[in-house]
């Protein structure tokens, strides 16, 4: 393994680490970036001095590396809007935003808008220039389903920063936003906003013509689910695909495919390619135009298809591919992925920070190493079955390099997914060569019914082989809960294990199970943890109540009536699959139970030191009861001074059963008493341990 032949492996190391590192730097940066510029020049100059070109050429390295560093971490912290002296600033009261919509697509009961600002009201009421995003938040009706990206609106509204998880271990929608560059909210009334304009772009154009070829798919695909996943699967759009099958491709390990990525871009490519080979023109300038043209269609596509991270990485990857092809040069497949994240991490520095970049990269890179090396471990003389195992060596190479990755974000596994893989991978070139010959063909009568005939059966046959493998009994293992140096220690030892490899030497065998055996080590640290915890959770569900008790690895819940699974486990499935507990039991609040270190009858809990009174069920309050902790639920008409004679506390817990206005005036009752109060819906879930 020679580094010299990956130079661009070698130069993304230092800017991505500059990156991360810039996540928490101050203002100085740029100014280390400066002064790292003019000490790499200073360095230049002296390494061409004659005779200390080669003995001090180490110097140059040092220099160039250090100012990737400085150069990343800079770049991440200018790309951050807020930064920048045109960015709105909070006033904590309605004001004016004019934006014009980059993106919008509905979400539930409302139409979202990711908005460009640009303008906002000062303080003497008139607009400004301003910079930055803003994701708004509309009622769907008549007049909101007429919009349509580049449409420019006069928003009057509050700016709302973008609220944290409220409960332990819950998906940090923020931080989401956050690497879009997205940092605040709007919800906005019908009557607070209006149509100015239409002011297109290149990528409201791109999306105006998704939204033509989603009506073709929507005329020629009648049923929901083969509608929806020939839109995700051919433009990238999943706003319309239902949760049923959504569930059955992730718990298949085929949600991949609906991800628009390399298997698109290199679709689009080879269809391109035979198309303009085709045309074989006797001009001088026809090569390079052919070369254009093919950039000019794989990006198109990327546009059209949303631009997503993962089709942003094949697009570039296959320009520089094509680009390579067309000066008839030998291109390294590393230095290539390593030259097309460097210019996308130039362009947007927090792409660095998105999922689905991350996985993108890593699969590509797993499927270019091991899956040769898999692939060679077993002859197929049949042409199907060696065709099979091709597509499964695909499969088990990509899973290598993006499993610990997947355990992080995902906490679960599917066993089946090779067998996914052997069945959506073909359906998957077959739907988007149909649908894009159904594009091209639709206004032809014959031609376009017939195609639109074969898309819809490719289609239903795709999700009826995904349904069926989902049926497979123990498909799905759910819970795993690793943390960050857990990833880092199972990619140090699949590091070690290729450079064995690659080196013969067995020293990197060694320091791979050493890596191994630090996973072990911290399984085990935290196996004991879990033996030994006691911990009481009141979590944050909007118009419900949901106690959990953890003793050890088993936990009991105490709940409204009539909460919703859904709307549960949506609050608290990742903090059990955290704490490795499974549920023993699930009581109504107005019921009673008893563990091996608690109590619990209508509403009183004692368990462990803390006793805990739960007031809103309609029960009367024992006579002379004291309380640590009094649960204030379901909007009780009472005022804390009034309780506090009754029922001794320090602690005041109002929960999300209760009306925000109703949270924030007992809030405020509690700072004149002088008590501690606890506000689920703005300072997060209760969690006590001991």
């Amino acid at each position: 393994m020679n580094q010299r032949e990956y130079p661009m492996a070698r130069l993304l190391l230092p800017l991505a680490l500059g990156m991360g590192a810039g996540l928490a730097g101050a203002e100085w940066r740029q100014w280390v970036a400066l002064i790292a510029l003019i000490f790499l020049l200073a360095l230049l100059a002296f390494w061409q001095r004659p005779g200390r070109r080669f003995s001090r050429r180490w110097w140059f390295g040092l220099a160039l590396h250090l100012f990737l560093f400085f150069f990343g971490s800079a770049l991440a912290g200018f790309h951050d809007e807020r930064r920048h002296p045109r960015y709105p600033s909070l006033s904590g009261e309605e004001t004016c935003i004019l934006g014009r919509i980059r993106l919008l697509e509905p979400a539930g009961e409302r139409l979202r808008l990711e908005t460009d600002i640009r303008a906002a009201a000062d303080s003497s009421g008139g607009l400004r220039r301003a910079s930055g995003k803003l994701m708004a938040y509309l009622d769907i009706t008549a007049r909101s389903r007429q919009l349509r990206p580049g449409d420019v609106l006069l928003l009057k509204t509050e700016m709302l920063p973008v609220p944290g998880p409220l409960n332990p271990n819950a998906f940090d929608y923020r931080r989401y936003l956050h690497f879009r560059n997205i940092h605040y909210q709007a919800f906005v009334d019908e009557e607070d906003w209006r149509w100015l304009e239409h002011r297109p772009s290149p990528g409201s154009y791109a999306r105006q013509l998704r939204q033509r070829c989603l009506k073709v798919l929507r005329r020629h695909l009648p049923t929901g689910n083969e509608y929806a996943v020939a839109a995700a699967l051919i433009l990238g759009y999943k706003a319309d695909l239902p949760e049923e099958t959504r569930n059955a491709y992730a718990h298949t390990g085929a949600m991949h495919v609906l991800a628009v990525s390399g298997l698109h871009v290199g679709i689009i490519q080879m269809l391109l390619s035979f198309a303009l080979g085709l045309l074989r023109l006797p001009w001088r300038w026809w090569p390079p135009f052919r070369t254009l043209m093919l950039l000019a269609g794989i990006w198109a596509f990327a546009l059209v298809t949303g631009a997503s991270p993962s089709v942003l990485r094949a697009a570039t990857l296959f320009s520089f591919l094509s680009v390579g092809q067309a000066l008839r040069r030998r291109t390294n497949i590393y230095n290539t992925l390593a030259a097309s994240a460097f210019l996308l991490l130039c362009f947007d520095p927090f792409l660095l920070f998105n999922v689905g970049f991350q996985l993108s990269y890593l699969a590509v890179l797993g499927i270019v190493y091991f899956q040769p090396l898999i692939y060679r471990q077993w002859y197929v003389k049949n042409r199907v079955g060696d065709y099979l195992w091709k597509l499964l060596a695909v499969s088990l190479a990509a899973q290598l390099t993006t499993l610990p990755l997947s355990l992080y974000y995902f906490h679960q596994f599917p066993l089946y997914f090779w067998l996914s893989g052997l069945a959506v991978v073909p359906a998957a070139a077959l739907i988007l060569s149909s649908g894009l010959a159904l594009f091209v063909c639709h206004a032809v009568p014959l031609a376009g019914l017939a195609v639109g005939k074969v898309l819809y059966g490719i289609t239903w046959l795709a999700n009826a082989l995904i349904f069926l493998i989902q049926q497979i009994p123990g498909g799905l293992i759910q819970g795993f809960w690793v943390g960050l140096p857990v990833v880092a220690l199972l990619y140090l030892a699949l590091l070690c294990a290729v450079l064995a490899r690659e080196t013969r030497n067995f020293n990197w065998v060694l320091g791979g199970l050493l890596c191994l055996l630090g996973v072990g080590a911290l399984n085990a640290a935290r196996e004991v943890q879990v033996q030994r915890q006691h911990t009481l959770v009141v979590y944050h569900i909007p118009r419900a109540t949901a106690i959990s008790l953890f003793e050890g690895k088993q936990a009991s819940l105490f709940h409204s009536p009539g909460l919703p699974d859904k709307q549960l486990e949506y609050a608290s499935q990742n903090h059990y699959w955290y704490r490795r507990a499974s549920l023993a039991g699930r009581r109504p609040l107005s019921g009673s139970g008893q563990g091996r270190g608690w109590a619990y009858r209508r509403g009183a809990l004692q368990y462990g030191p803390s006793r805990l009174l739960a007031i809103g069920g309609g029960e009367p309050l024992p006579a002379g009861a004291g309380a640590d902790i009094v649960l204030l639920r379901n909007g009780v008409n009472i005022r804390l001074e009034e309780l506090r004679r009754k029922v001794p506390f320090r602690l005041a817990l109002i929960d999300g059963s209760n009306p925000p206005w109703k949270a924030r005036k007992w809030k405020e009752e509690a700072r004149a008493l002088g008590v501690s109060c606890h506000y689920t819906g703005e300072d997060g879930a209760w969690v006590e341990e001991w």
